[in-house]
C-alpha cells in the first residue's frame, strides 16, 4: 500500500441512518408546521431551517472513512471516539448489498456506501 491518504464517505448500517435522518427531517417538519400555522414568514422560522440545512450538512461531512498507511480510521459526527482500526487487527472486511461489514475483535460492524467506494475501501484495506 503508498503512503497516500483515501477518504470516503459513508452512513452508519440502515437502523441507525433511519433514526438519526428521521430526526434530522423532524426539525424540517418542525418549520413547515411552524410557518403554515403563522402564514407568514418569521425570523425564528429562518433559524430552524437554517438549523436543519447545518445538521445535514454535519451529517454529511463528518461520517468519512480513512485510510492512512496501516490504519482504517472512521470518523462519526458526534462522538469524538472514532473507530480506529490497525489493518493488522482486521478480521474480515467484506462487501454486503449497499456497503461494507467490518469484524474486529469479533464485533462485526456494517456501514452503508456507494459500491464504487465500497469496492477501493476493500481493495486498499486487503492490499499489505
Amino acid at each position: 500500500m503508498t503512503n497516500s491518504k483515501h477518504t470516503f464517505k459513508y452512513q452508519p448500517n440502515l437502523a441507525s441512518s433511519l433514526i438519526v435522518w428521521s430526526w434530522t427531517l423532524l426539525i424540517l417538519m418542525i418549520g413547515i408546521v411552524w410557518w403554515l400555522e403563522m402564514l407568514k414568514f418569521q425570523w425564528p422560522l429562518l433559524l430552524i431551517f437554517g438549523l436543519f440545512i447545518f445538521i445535514s450538512a454535519i451529517q454529511l461531512v463528518m461520517r468519512r472513512v480513512t485510510v492512512d498507511r496501516n490504519l482504517i480510521i472512521f470518523s462519526t459526527v458526534f462522538n469524538r471516539s472514532w473507530l480506529v482500526i490497525p489493518r493488522d487487527q482486521l478480521e474480515m472486511i467484506t462487501a454486503v448489498k449497499g456497503g461494507i461489514k467490518v469484524r474486529i475483535d469479533g464485533n462485526d460492524y456494517q456501514f452503508l456506501m456507494p459500491k464504487k467506494s465500497r469496492n477501493q475501501l476493500i481493495n486498499l484495506a486487503q492490499n499489505d
